[in-house]
């Protein structure tokens, strides 16, 4: 465990050495940012006008939470790629893997240490948005639980969809490459429920099934079901599987 710790450590702190996670970091604040206040502008909008009209108030949830919960659900499905490209790809293209290699420690925790790292990342730009929710809860009324497991489900389908990531850098030496194929399998894996209304039957309901987007939703409006939870988990493990098998068959030791 104390050598998966010192991984992760590591992989936290050149993460910061170098501009790439401060970029990203700072364009997830401002993308969030952004946004938030022009959903929030537009509700405003439709609340004077219902004001006007008398008609009856836009629900905050619908109209400003929901939204903002997916914009961060497309823009993280972006920069994970991102994140995850150097993971291992990085170390060989540095020739630093090799010290890996030849260390005291397993590929099941060279994979684990390089996960917490890319989470731990994650999870700071996660916190960074929750900042703009956290406004609406403390001048305004919006229902709280779903803002909670709103970001609930964004920190599973993050670190489901880093773990894939980690494991497409674990099987090149190129950072582009590796940042190049995560974000096409991302991308397939967004949409591939788009053509099962098409297809009905029962591939219609694999497809669904498969789609990420489909299991943040019920999440995003407040409802949490061990099916999604279990979902997610079961990629991320599946992610994490890969990426030890990757290292493993590269002649370890």
């Amino acid at each position: 465990m104390r050598a998966v710790l010192v991984l992760a450590g590591k992989e936290v702190r050149s993460a910061f050495v170098t501009p790439l996670a401060y970029i990203v970091c700072a364009g997830f604040l401002l993308l969030s940012g952004f946004f938030f206040f022009t959903l929030l502008q537009g509700f405003n909008s439709h609340l004077s006008q219902a004001a006007l009209l008398r008609d009856d108030c836009p629900n905050l949830n619908q109209w400003v939470v929901l939204p903002f919960l997916h914009a961060l659900e497309l823009t993280l499905l972006f920069l994970v790629p991102i994140l995850t490209m150097r993971s291992v790809a990085e170390e060989k293209q540095q020739g630093t893997f090799e010290l890996l290699v030849t260390s005291p420690i397993t590929p099941l925790q060279i994979v684990l240490g390089k996960f917490l790292g890319v989470v731990s990342v994650a999870a700071v730009m996660l916190l960074f948005a929750f900042v703009f929710p956290l406004v609406l809860i403390v001048f305004s009324d919006p229902e709280i639980w779903p803002i909670f497991s709103g970001f609930l489900a964004l920190a599973l389908y993050t670190s489901a969809f880093l773990a894939l990531g980690l494991a497409v850098s674990a099987c090149t030496r190129s950072q582009t490459i590796a940042g190049v194929v995560t974000l096409v399998l991302l991308l397939v894996f967004y949409i591939i429920h788009a053509p099962a209304p098409k297809l009905g039957g029962r591939l219609a309901e694999v497809l669904n099934y498969l789609s990420p987007s489909n299991h943040v939703d019920l999440l995003f409006r407040g409802v949490i079901t061990g099916v999604d939870i279990v979902y997610f988990l079961s990629v991320m493990l599946f992610g994490l599987f890969l990426a030890v098998r990757a290292l493993e068959a590269q002649d370890w030791r």
